[in-house]
């Protein structure tokens, strides 16, 4: 029956260009689209079904544990880490968050082995997930949806540029599953992954979205993923406030970078064996958990704590610190897991201090508008750290169903990304992609192209010639255009302009042809 419908979906004509924007394009892409939303849906939610389980079975034993329990705790926290090491061994490009990988697959820097990935981000998140770690399973969703999305490409047999789309559209089905909010992660697709927005990359990823949407609403209702919702949006009288906590998350989430790649160069250069780091850090949040289950996880369960209960300063400053240190520790030993939901969790105990803070001056009424600050800081840190606003704005507010809030997490997302701006801060996955390029240890085997900017100059002889007409070597593309701020996804068929800013994937070995030829 598969091979049938793969047959069918595949004579919907394969060798019409995109640009024809036909009937016969849309319909081949939503077919390949539903079929990479299911998969992906599938593997995301189960994946967040397990890590939340094993977040409950954690705490119950917590609550009354005994010695021997803690002891053969421990040594099952060994094992895991090892386990977790041998993993990433098997499937380097599956450790950390996995976003970096997936952009950087799709720029044709990495060249992921789907299935080894798949496998290796899945076992090794839900062990991470059993023990504590201060990481997301957003990140790890993302990269699920993306390893399976080329699966089915592969099986499809789908061309490079129609594969890119699909994994794309995996990508943003893994984050579907992850938070229940289809729409904001749809815009992660567009303004974090592509950076850009046209109609044949919209098709297949709202079509996948809404259908990862709907294999996860089966498991967890069509609820939002947050445990409250903000229905009485902040009066203009605390505009000010509202400001200042816009500059205010805006630097924590600089701080936020700051350690997330400071921990992780640190891990880079000891001189000790990748097995022992992580093993480490189990014991580490081990010990951590025996205090203070609070910060372990991504935080999901916290955040709802923090943004219905008023809490004294101290806490929520522990808190904010805590889950940042412990956070960079777990993401710096390189196992698997994300950044997404420590992030909001920082960002909401960083709205919930600073409300407090505001109580105690009198600026603001105690026990009214906490839930406010925490959703704007949710949305702040997100802006500042990823460089995303819209998908800071969208997510929150889709997550808590507070729609309502819209200006003031807006007003709060600006000002953080803003600062983020000025203060020249690199992008957090930008910065960690980077690092992993650097450590060529970290994806040996799977590290067969790099890539690089040509601007065409105004005497350019590509001037007006298609992409076709270029006769590049095999394995050189170009994977992206910059047209008078614009971004231009390049065909075949696509006609080149002066001044146009090309960045180009190439082979290591046809690096310097193709730097060549883009001089002339």
């Amino acid at each position: 029956m598969f091979r049938r419908f793969r047959t069918i979906v595949n004579q919907i004509n394969p060798n019409l260009h995109y640009e024809d924007m036909t009937t016969k394009v849309f319909l081949r892409l939503w077919a390949k689209s539903i079929v990479v939303g299911a998969v992906a849906g599938f593997f995301g939610a189960t994946f967040r079904y397990l890590i939340q389980e094993g977040e409950l079975y954690r705490h119950a034993l917590f609550a009354s544990i005994t010695f021997w329990q803690s002891l053969g705790w421990v040594l099952l926290m060994i094992v895991l880490g090892w386990g977790c090491y041998k993993l990433l061994e098997w499937a380097p490009l599956s450790g950390g968050s996995g976003i970096p990988q997936i952009e950087a697959e799709l720029m044709g820097i990495f060249n992921m082995r789907a299935a080894r990935t798949l496998i290796s981000k899945y076992a090794g998140g839900v062990m991470d997930g059993l023990c504590g770690f201060s990481v997301g399973r957003e990140g790890p969703s993302i990269q699920l949806g993306g390893a399976a999305a080329k699966i089915v490409a592969n099986w499809f047999k789908s061309s490079l540029h129609e594969t890119r789309l699909l994994i794309t559209a995996g990508a943003a089905s893994g984050l579907t599953a992850a938070f229940s909010a289809p729409v904001a992660s749809s815009m992660f697709a567009f303004e974090e992954v592509h950076k850009s927005f046209y109609p044949l990359l919209v098709v297949p990823v709202l079509t996948a979205c809404m259908v990862a949407n709907l294999v996860t609403a089966m498991i967890f209702g069509m609820g939002p993923s947050l445990s409250f919702t903000v229905t009485n949006p902040l009066p203009l009288t605390y505009f000010g406030p509202l400001i200042a906590l816009g500059f205010f998350i805006g630097f924590i989430g600089i701080i936020f970078n700051k350690s997330i790649l400071l921990f992780k160069r640190v891990f880079t250069a000891m001189p000790i064996l990748g097995s022992l780091k992580i093993i480490a850090t189990f014991l580490i949040v081990t010990m951590v958990g025996y205090d203070a289950q609070e910060l372990l996880n991504g935080g999901n369960l916290l955040i709802g704590h923090i943004a219905l209960e008023e809490h004294a300063l101290l806490f929520c400053l522990g808190i904010l610190a805590g889950k940042i240190l412990l956070t960079s520790l777990c993401y710096g030993c390189g196992a698997q897991g994300g950044l997404f939901f420590p992030m909001l969790t920082i960002g909401a105990s960083a709205g919930a201090f600073l409300y407090t803070f505001f109580v105690g001056l009198g600026w603001v009424p105690a026990g009214t508008f906490q839930a406010n600050f925490a959703i704007c800081a949710m949305s702040g840190i997100l802006a500042s750290a990823m460089r995303t606003p819209l998908l800071g704005i969208l997510l929150v507010l889709e997550m808590s169903d507070s729609l309502y809030s819209f200006y003031q997490v807006g007003i709060t997302a600006v000002i953080a990304y803003a600062v983020a701006e000025l203060c020249k801060e690199i992008p957090i996955y930008d910065g960690l992609l980077e690092l992993m390029l650097k450590n060529k240890k970290e994806v040996e085997g799977d590290l067969s192209q790099t890539f690089f900017n040509a601007k065409l100059s105004t005497i350019s002889q590509w001037e007006g010639k298609r992409i076709q007409d270029l006769q590049l070597p095999d394995g050189v593309f170009i994977v992206s255009i910059e047209r008078h701020g614009e971004h231009v996804f390049p065909e075949p068929r696509t006609i080149l302009h002066a001044q146009d800013e090309l960045y180009v994937s190439s082979e290591l070995s046809s690096l310097d042809e193709a730097k060549r030829i883009f001089k002339e």
